[in-house]
């Protein structure tokens, strides 16, 4: 592939343009996800739009500085998804290899790259000046629309829990506003202290970490930038939150982004399961074709979580330039 012109940042515009033309774009790597990580005031644009003969492909890069001035630039930042590359045309290995060889000379001090895991496909096993981390993502195939996934694809167990949440009464509130921001940020420090509780750990240290990890301006920020394209989702009963996610929907793709519960009242009401499906059904309405349920750090019991509601484990792997 010969690159004919390179623009960095590129016009919003001609980023939606190609972000709607990629049928398997996801929400991590439109032009309104890159404005919500410049929103937390810690990232700027890099991205980086190359124009070839045989039409567009856009890379979404964010680029960190530090005190001394030295800068880390990754697609996307720890955190804030997958990134790698959308184009409005069918791209293949020679394509990446090209911008691969183009980005391994920006002036950055490291650089990375964590591409969309269903286009891993397009992305080559092995590459001069790069090398790669493996990686697993689940992701569900809504192919079929609800019925399908409900009746083919989410276990039996699955089915009856969800059952279960709506015969106990709990209650599901959805939205983007900064009461439902709230109440899913106490949900998660509440996860994190009756965790901490049962390690007998120190809960006012578990807080501050959890905070640190992950920062409530994070959520308020990220969600003002979004709009109505990330919704969040609380389930309670009687008034008292159970769990939240934070559920993301562009194009084709809808993403579980985060999610969070209190553990001990979740023993007697299945929260999470009643919010996965609710976040199933409303991605198959919207249209989609894929929900994208993230990594699981290895953990097995997530990782169960995730393959009973349908979701395949994508092996993939993220870039690291040498």
């Amino acid at each position: 592939m010969h690159i004919k012109e390179v623009v960095s940042p590129p016009p919003t515009t001609e980023w939606c343009e190609i972000f709607h033309s990629d049928a398997r774009a996801t929400p991590f790597q439109s032009a309104e996800w890159m404005a919500a990580i410049e929103q937390t005031g810690r990232y700027s644009n890099a991205s980086r739009l190359y124009q070839t003969a045989s039409g567009r492909i856009l890379v979404p890069l964010a680029v960190k500085s530090s005190v001394i001035g030295k800068r880390s630039a990754s697609s996307m930042p720890h955190g804030f998804g997958a990134g790698g590359c959308i184009s409005d045309y069918p791209i293949g290995q020679d394509d990446i290899q090209a911008i691969l060889k183009d980005m391994h000379g920006l002036r950055v001090r490291t650089l990375s790259i964590r591409p969309n895991p269903v286009q891993i496909d397009m992305w080559p096993t092995g590459q001069n000046g790069w090398s790669a981390s493996p990686r697993v993502s689940h992701v569900i195939d809504l192919a079929g629309g609800y019925d399908r996934v409900w009746q083919d694809r989410i276990r039996s167990t699955k089915r009856n829990r969800v059952r279960k949440a709506r015969k106990a009464g709990l209650t599901i509130e959805k939205g983007n506003n900064a009461e439902l921001v709230n109440k899913y940020f106490s949900i998660y420090l509440r996860w994190s202290e009756v965790r901490a509780k049962r390690r007998n750990l120190p809960p006012q240290l578990i807080r501050y970490l959890a905070i640190r990890r992950e920062p409530k301006w994070k959520f308020e920020n990220v969600a003002k930038a979004m709009g109505s394209r990330l919704q969040v989702y609380i389930a309670s009963i009687d008034e008292t939150p159970v769990a939240g996610t934070v559920f993301l929907i562009m194009g084709k793709a809808a993403v579980y982004w985060r999610g969070a519960s209190d553990p001990e009242l979740l023993a007697k009401f299945p929260g999470n399961d009643l919010l996965q499906n609710e976040m199933i059904l409303d991605a198959c309405q919207a249209g989609c074709s894929t929900y994208h349920m993230g990594e699981s750090g290895g953990v097995d019991t997530l990782m169960r979580f995730k393959s009973d509601f349908g979701a395949l484990a994508i092996p993939y792997a993220e870039f690291h330039r040498n």
